[in-house]
């Protein structure tokens, strides 16, 4: 089996010449799956295509989508990029070779970016399996969107093009499930907590699933330990 080129996605990007240079940038690097959640400008745009030079075939085949749920429900593995400091009990990474060596390589994976203007939010970075920060000079850590995607498409490309990296099949999330499955889960155990009474204060009810949510995003849960689980509480619901 060969090694899977991930797809990237552009979360609420602001400016269409910003989505073409970015589909030029992946092109450039060899990856050719572009996906767009929430662009401000209407969609398609004569800007982004004009920006795209030679790779507007990648602009014309993007993939557009509402919700950045929806767009990552047929994906495997999920890398966000940030530049901020988080708080999240996620995985915090900043060396490359350290980030491609972790993701399941025959797998569906995602690089996600945020907006120009803010990045990704916290709740964007409720699916993501791991938060990568690029190191730059801390007097200026800002990236133009479309550079931050040429880098990581670049650093991609040499780690698994340049260096003839083999597929490793004994990483522990090989068999990671889909977010589809895992969302599909996630939405059936907080029904079962909130019928029991589990989120107490109910205003504190977000925060508390986000905790819930992140504690088995780093479990890599595969689709069979999934079914388990949801087996599992639907029995113990039976017998209370």
């Amino acid at each position: 089996m060969k090694i899977v080129k991930p797809s990237i996605i552009l979360v609420r990007p602001q400016l269409p010449e910003n989505i073409g240079m970015a589909a030029r940038a992946m092109d450039n690097c060899g990856l050719k799956k572009l996906i767009i959640v929430s662009p401000r400008e209407i969609w398609p745009n004569k800007i982004a295509l004009q920006s795209a030079a030679n790779s507007k075939i990648i602009v014309n085949k993007a993939k557009v989508y509402n919700s950045l749920n929806a767009a990552l429900s047929k994906f495997n593995y999920v890398i966000a990029t940030s530049n901020r400091k988080r708080f999240l009990q996620k995985p915090l990474k900043t060396d490359f070779h350290d980030l491609f060596e972790s993701i399941p390589q025959t797998k569906k994976t995602a690089i996600v970016f945020g907006p120009e203007n803010s990045g990704l939010s916290n709740e964007d970075l409720m699916l993501a399996d791991v938060i990568f920060n690029i190191d730059l000079s801390i007097t200026n850590t800002s990236l133009n969107l479309s550079h931050a995607v040429l880098i990581l498409s670049y650093k991609w490309r040499e780690f698994f093009m340049f260096h003839k990296i083999q597929p490793n099949y004994n990483r522990i999330n090989s068999n990671i499930a889909l977010k589809s499955d895992f969302l599909n889960f996630m939405d059936f155990l907080k029904g079962e907590l909130n019928d029991v009474g589990f989120f107490y204060p109910q205003k504190k009810t977000k925060g508390m699933f986000e905790n819930i949510q992140t504690m088995f995003m780093r479990s890599s849960l595969s689709k069979t330990e999934i079914q388990t689980l949801w087996g599992m509480i639907k029995k113990l619901r039976k017998q209370s």
